[in-house]
């Protein structure tokens, strides 16, 4: 297997496009925002929202699309259809918004970003060596925001959003290896 650390890549825009439309239909239906574990930084501001699992969103259409196209997607960016998706949701930065520094390592082994919108700020920045603030700082790669481009990673490298004001939104999905072996 030969798994990337940290890979970007172009998104289709079909891909994208359908994504924000399935976004704006969620959010006309469930105003609410997840907020259980979030990492928005200033979430007193109501800087940031988070949807729940969307892959418990009972919605014939996202889910075809999920386990069908954007699955066959996820597959090639990442060199395999040996994964399974542990949880997806979207993210949506506003009102002066940025994320705390975290990883997904107690949940999943991959996670991939899709970039639904354009910023000038709000970079992604991941730390390749988070051991120490020295190899943090000498070791940190920032991604900006880009509509139909991705970005995925090992859920062990510790990232954050830097904050924006601009309205960024992410579709997160997190990724776990079907590897039935013990090493």
């Amino acid at each position: 297997m030969n798994y990337p650390l940290l890979k970007n890549f172009k998104v289709d825009a079909e891909i994208t496009n359908f994504l924000i439309k399935k976004f704006e239909e969620f959010r006309r239906t469930n105003v609410m925002s997840w907020q259980e574990d979030t990492a928005f930084s200033n979430q007193d501001k109501n800087s940031g929202y988070q949807t729940p699992n969307m892959l418990d969103w009972d919605n014939n259409e996202f889910q075809s699309f999920l386990n069908n196209k954007f699955f066959v997607f996820v597959s090639n960016e990442l060199g395999s259809s040996n994964l399974s998706y542990f949880w997806a949701h979207y993210l949506e930065y506003k009102g002066g918004g940025s994320m705390d520094i975290h990883k997904h390592c107690h949940n999943e082994d991959f996670v991939l970003f899709v970039y639904l919108s354009t910023c000038q700020t709000g970079n992604t920045i991941f730390y390749l060596n988070d051991f120490n603030v020295e190899y943090m700082q000498r070791t940190c790669v920032k991604v900006r925001p880009i509509k139909n481009t991705g970005t995925c990673f090992s859920s062990l490298l510790a990232h954050e959003g830097e904050f924006t004001e601009e309205n960024k939104k992410i579709f997160v999905v997190g990724l776990r290896l079907n590897n039935n072996k013990t090493c």
